[in-house]
């Protein structure tokens, strides 16, 4: 109802709905529909297309175009397509339709008679109630399955379908009440009796990236089927379910419907006693959820293995041999589905589900009468409301329009305050790149390690030496004796700077000669080895520069001195050039993160279909 009322706001003229009630429950499907009716009733010009899979909402529709394969079937009204294929309903009418290669082999669904089943039922929930803080999810509910029982699982969005469906498999631990399993009492840690257990999710779940075949034997090592079994038993999957052509086919790439029977065949890869579906067949065509049913009922008829299944198609529901009902987290009412319709005294089954719904929910059972009568409802549209919605319309500019950027950014800044996790990466994760990147990143060079080599040993020398360790760029050992040990303590990085003062240093400066001096560099990180090259060649001039001035030889400095001064940085520190420099850094490079993930999460949660329609 929120996504028709989001989908309604600018008054559109016409108003696509893509299976709008899929995995919706009966009673909200109504609803659903009778506000359509009431909103075309009050803008008879509106035009409105649906696609759909149930079959029973089809049936009334103005028009029906029934397509398969991308091609149209039929188009027409409802009885239009019945009076063509002599059906009883348009369900039926929509499988005479098809091709006769892919309805081959299709027949109505029969239930054979149940074998009663020896040792302790599969299934007893004993008062089983789960909170949720303050809520309550699923409150004091009770039932027994027998083996090789079909047993449906009925109830409202919402009312603790699923979370039973948990606590059963033992993903979650009941507040209240046991849960048994074939006479034990079900534990999150028993892995004998959760290889008893096959589970199939609500939505697909299996690896898309993986082929068919694939994704059957990863499930099987999961639950340890041997090895010398496993690809035999894949084998007889693939057949059994129809699988052998898709087998070395991507699961993303599949059919829904052979999605659903992938799904099945992981799900009972390791023949388990007890198979647990939750919703398998919602957006399924009527053909894929009949042949769904066929491998069913073969299971529980022939192999003797328990279902406990939810859905919503009620002609499903009538398949099983006992359902129950639920609402608000508490079972209504629990037998076969003739008896459930015969003590509502409903036609329908369907009719006896939403009866039930009502009466627990309070609701009035008053017809809405207004939908055919034209007769406005507390729930209808205001009575004035154009025809057409031009006037109702703003126009937006074709490229950018301010409104729009308003509108999405409150929507992000809603949903960061709302997520805790967006909300510590956006805040948490920027101060600690900021610290990373300011204070771990560093390209200081100090405290460099050196030795000396002084083979000459005179005050010339040991003059020349002394610029280094007064040095903060430079901390000295203890001296070295010979180039072995120079070249030992360097390779072991005991020291990064060598120097060798040869003998008569002192003799050759003082006669006026040019005596050298021997540097030697680790050269390992060449940025850090530049780096002392350039300290090493600025002590080098400065001393040269003192013997001038000492030596009164003022003619050896240019009439002109230039002198670097920094205006900001005058240590030339790292951190005081990395930190605001990260600062930039990350305003460019969190909000492009964030909304890097923020489009994932939109096309993860199909929400950016809705930007891409405005």
């Amino acid at each position: 109802k929120l996504g028709l009322c989001c989908a309604l706001i600018h008054d559109p003229d016409l108003l696509l709905l893509d299976e709008p009630t899929t995995g919706v429950d009966p009673l909200s499907r109504r609803q659903f529909w009778e506000l359509i009716d009431r909103i075309r009733h009050e803008r008879p010009g509106m035009t409105v297309m649906v696609t759909t899979a149930y079959m029973d909402e089809a049936q009334r529709f103005g028009r029906i175009v029934a397509m398969n394969g991308g091609r149209i079937l039929a188009d027409g009204s409802p009885v239009d397509l019945l009076e063509r294929t002599g059906a009883r309903d348009i369900e039926a009418a929509f499988v005479a339709l098809l091709p006769e290669a892919q309805r081959d082999g299709h027949k109505a669904v029969v239930l054979p008679p149940r074998r009663s089943g020896d040792g302790p039922p599969a299934i007893v929930a004993d008062h089983l109630t789960r909170r949720f803080g303050g809520f309550t999810a699923v409150d004091d509910v009770s039932f027994e399955i027998p083996r090789g029982e079909i047993f449906g699982f009925l109830g409202s969005n919402g009312c603790g379908k699923t979370t039973t469906m948990k606590m059963l498999t033992g993903l979650l631990p009941p507040t209240e009440g046991t849960v048994q399993l074939f006479g034990r009492e079900a534990r999150a840690d028993d892995m004998a009796a959760r290889r008893r257990v096959g589970y199939m999710s609500q939505s697909f779940s299996l690896y898309g990236e993986l082929s068919v075949q694939q994704n059957l034997a990863l499930h099987g090592r999961l639950f340890s089927v041997p090895e010398d079994v496993l690809q035999a038993r894949i084998d007889d999957l693939l057949e059994r379910f129809g699988l052998t052509p898709y087998r070395d086919a991507g699961a993303g790439d599949l059919p829904l419907g052979v999605r659903q029977r992938l799904s099945l065949a992981v799900a009972i890869i390791h023949e388990p006693d007890l198979l647990i579906l939750d919703e398998p067949t919602s957006g399924v065509d009527p053909v894929a959820r009949d042949r769904f049913w066929e491998l069913l009922i073969g299971l529980s008829r022939e192999r003797g293995v328990t279902i406990f299944i939810s859905t919503h198609f009620m002609n499903e529901a009538a398949r099983c041999d006992r359902i129950s009902l639920m609402h608000a987290g508490r079972v209504l009412a629990s037998g076969t589905p003739e008896a459930i319709r015969t003590e509502a005294g409903a036609d329908t089954l369907e009719e006896a589900f939403i009866a039930a719904l009502e009466q627990a929910s309070g609701e009035s059972e008053a017809a809405p009468a207004a939908a055919a009568t034209g007769t406005p409802t507390s729930g209808a549209p205001t009575s004035g409301t154009p025809a057409s919605g031009d006037g109702a319309r703003r126009k937006a500019g074709r490229f950018f329009s301010p409104g729009r950027l308003w509108a999405y950014t409150l929507r992000e800044t809603k949903e960061i305050l709302r997520d805790p996790i967006r909300l510590s990466f956006a805040f948490l994760g920027t101060a600690l790149l900021l610290l990373v990147l300011g204070f771990g990143i560093s390209f200081d060079v100090e405290d460099l390690r050196y030795a000396v080599l002084d083979r000459d040993r005179t005050p010339e020398s040991r003059g020349y030496l002394e610029a280094y360790a007064a040095s903060r760029y430079f901390d000295e050992q203890p001296p070295l004796d010979s180039h072995a040990e120079m070249d030992r303590r360097m390779r072991a990085g005991e020291i990064s700077l060598a120097i060798e003062i040869p003998p008569g240093f002192g003799r050759d400066l003082a006669s006026g000669a040019n005596p050298e001096v021997a540097i030697r560099v680790d050269g390992a990180m060449p940025f850090r080895a530049e780096t002392i090259r350039g300290y090493v060649e600025g002590l080098h001039q400065s001393y040269l520069a003192d013997l001038a001035r000492r030596a009164g030889g003022d003619e050896a400095q240019g009439p002109v001195a230039v002198e670097a001064r920094y205006r900001y940085n005058q240590s030339f520190l790292s951190t005081n050039a990395m930190v605001p420099a990260s600062i930039a850094i990350l305003l460019v490079f969190i909000p492009a993160i964030l909304t890097a993930l923020g489009v994932v999460r939109e096309r993860e949660l199909g929400s950016i279909t809705n930007l891409y329609v405005t």
